[in-house]
């Protein structure tokens, strides 16, 4: 089938940049997934693969075959590109059945009646959706809307799918459900995947890698599991936190025999780091630490900076709480199990201790140090 090779794509919108110099390598087989909050670029990093929109620079190959090249006037047209594009608004034609808006794009491929018949069975059968030919959209629930979707793009067998936000119109159950069949139906027809969302737990889920995007341009790739645990930027750990994460700019103090942090907005609040980050003292940084990295210490120690607990939630089988240190309004959040929170309560003063994190050079939000990880 082949993989999908973008070089030095850019893509302007009169004068808004859209996507700078983009540069990405997706496997043969690969689901990679393109996280970033909306604005970013990802759709726009779609069309433009699927020929619905024209970079204004760079090339695009799936496989082999170049199917955008600006310096050598490329430039394939979509029907010919061998995708299937499944959309977030389901985009269904709606005075057509199920078997024919499914059958639609072999029928104008010229495909025999009877390879139709075939091809779309096949393609109802792998979305649980067998017995619903006749049924017309608006008789259909959003999950059942989106697998219709999702058995038109690959009733063709493309050897490239684009997903944009297919699911983000589902309530949670039908998300879920739809993304486990999802994931199923990429691993049975083995086509190279690229699929966009701004859900962290979502690409965690479904990627075999993400790409993490912001304003045009691609942070960091890698696994799931590496990102969460090394983000790259103070940007990449922004986005990859799945209810917010802690960062805490300030500046490394050796005393005596410690290494301390000193947040910016309260000098009261040192939080104690490991010995490695001494060679960083009286440098500014931004600390990073994810909330069930988080140890919440009662009475605290006296030789630790110490926060105020506003609250502490449950969330279903753990605890969340938010804390507040000094008088500043800067929060911090912790998760744990219901253990971790025993005895405590809102307005009580806590220790504080990291167990993890990532260290990132205030001027740049480059990533300097990690510490407590395995």
């Amino acid at each position: 089938m082949g993989g999908i090779c973008i070089r030095n794509i850019s893509k302007s919108f009169d004068e808004v940049v859209a996507l700078k110099e983009i540069n990405l390598e997706i496997d043969d087989g690969e689901f990679l997934v393109l996280l970033g909050p909306s604005g970013c670029g990802k759709t726009t990093m779609l069309r433009c693969i699927a020929g619905l929109e024209y970079p204004s620079s760079g090339e695009i190959y799936l496989g082999d075959q170049c199917m955008f090249s600006e310096p050598r006037g490329i430039n394939i047209p979509p029907k010919d590109r061998h995708i299937g594009f499944v959309f977030q608004s389901y985009a269904l034609y709606p005075h057509m059945s199920v078997y024919r808006n499914v059958a639609f794009k072999l029928g104008i491929q010229h495909a025999p009646a009877s390879e139709i018949r075939r091809e779309v069975a096949e393609a109802l059968k792998l979305v649980d959706l067998e017995g619903f030919e006749a049924r017309s959209p608006r008789q259909l629930s959003g999950g059942q809307r989106q697998r219709v979707a999702l058995a038109r793009a690959i009733v063709s067998h493309p050897r490239t799918l684009l997903f944009d936000e297919p699911l983000s119109n589902l309530d949670a159950p039908l998300r879920a459900s739809t993304r486990s069949q999802l994931k199923a139906m990429h691993l049975r027809t083995g086509a190279t995947s690229l699929y966009v969302t701004h859900d962290q737990s979502e690409a965690m889920l479904l990627a075999d890698r993400i790409a993490v995007m912001a304003k045009g341009e691609i942070l960091q790739v890698g696994t799931g599991q590496y990102i969460y645990s090394y983000p790259e930027t103070v940007t990449v750990a922004e986005l990859t936190g799945e209810l917010r994460t802690n960062l805490i700019a300030g500046e490394v103090h050796p005393a005596q025999e410690r290494t301390l942090l000193i947040p910016a907005v309260d000098p009261y609040f040192f939080i104690r780091l490991p010995d490695e980050c001494r060679r960083f003292e009286r440098r500014s940084v931004v600390l990073n630490v994810r909330p069930e990295d988080l140890q919440l210490l009662s009475p605290p120690s006296p030789d630790e900076g110490q926060a105020k607990i506003l609250t502490i939630m449950p969330r279903g089988t753990d605890y969340l709480a938010h804390l507040r240190f000094g008088e500043h309004s800067e929060q911090i959040v912790a998760t744990g199990a219901a253990a971790d929170f025993q005895g405590l309560s809102p307005g009580q003063a806590v220790g504080v201790r990291f167990r993890r994190g990532n260290l990132y050079d205030a001027s740049n939000g480059q990533l300097v140090c990690s510490f407590g990880h395995d």
